[in-house]
């Protein structure tokens, strides 16, 4: 009977059991570390130097890619980082040129994944549409940030990255933010939800072939996406920097380099986030 019983144990175990994942993440300026009390010189068309003010974006659907190209699901661990699939990588601390953010910070997606070997990594950057127009004042954490959201119609900010001139004049832009989010959503009213997607989800797809968690880093750093904005500088009438929304001349040479066409100019390559 014990002997039956030790069989029958064996037969109801899975042959391969889920391998936990840890990926790790680092903001970078111009190729050195963010931080809230450092300055970045060099950036943009005119070689500004900015203070960094904000740096948070939101990963979902991630998963590792096997050397067939099939992809394994990341099962992202509850926490107050991650829910339901959907993380944020807050690299701020709220100190110093930070004053809107806060000061807990994570930078690392923690989960499982089923057992194998994998030459890759791929997530999107951005919240799910089904996730993206709720009420984040009775949210989970962590889409319960205020200063992440626009409004019901638009949703989150998939990627929140603030940087303040140090030579703006008085009377110049309090700062150029770039902020990514689905954008031309149809809704009834300003409270109300989007029934159907937007026209532009502006998910960003990543994929980072060659990467080996346990060894390596993805690396964030707008600073080719800005190579062609004059950061000192605003276009009239628009919010300061580029938010994604069309028609605004500050995104011309910033949207084509986060992946996605923007008005007639086609969508290049991404240049924001590497492996390393």
């Amino acid at each position: 009977m014990k002997k039956f019983a030790i069989l029958a144990a064996l037969v109801a175990t899975p042959a391969f059991a889920d391998q936990p994942v840890t990926i790790n993440f680092a903001a970078e300026i111009g190729g050195q570390p963010f931080a809230c009390d450092a300055t970045y010189a060099g950036l943009g068309s005119t070689g500004a130097a900015v203070r960094g003010a904000d740096f948070r974006l939101y990963v979902s659907d991630v998963a590792m890619v096997a050397a067939d190209g099939s992809r394994a699901s990341v099962t992202l661990d509850a926490s107050d980082w991650q829910h339901a699939g959907v993380a944020l990588l807050d690299f701020e601390d709220g100190r110093a040129a930070c004053a809107n953010g806060t000061a807990p910070m994570n930078t690392a997606l923690q989960g499982t994944v089923a057992a194998g070997d994998y030459i890759g990594v791929a997530f999107k950057v951005g919240v799910p549409f089904e996730m993206n127009h709720g009420d984040p004042t009775t949210a989970p954490s962590p889409l319960n940030l205020t200063s992440m959201f626009w409004n019901w119609r638009g949703g989150y900010k998939f990627i929140r990255i603030d940087m303040v001139p140090t030579d703006r004049s008085k009377d110049g832009p309090k700062g150029w933010f770039l902020h990514l989010g689905s954008t031309m959503c149809a809704s009834e009213g300003k409270t109300d939800a989007p029934e159907a997607p937007c026209k532009n989800p502006n998910l960003m797809e990543i994929t980072l072939d060659g990467f080996a968690p346990a060894t390596q880093t993805v690396v964030i750093d707008p600073s080719d996406v800005v190579a062609g904005a004059d950061l000192r500088v605003n276009a009239a009438d628009t919010s300061p920097g580029c938010m994604s929304f069309s028609g605004d001349a500050d995104c011309m040479t910033v949207m084509a380099k986060l992946g996605f066409s923007y008005g007639d100019l086609p969508a290049t390559d991404q240049a924001l986030i590497r492996g390393r």
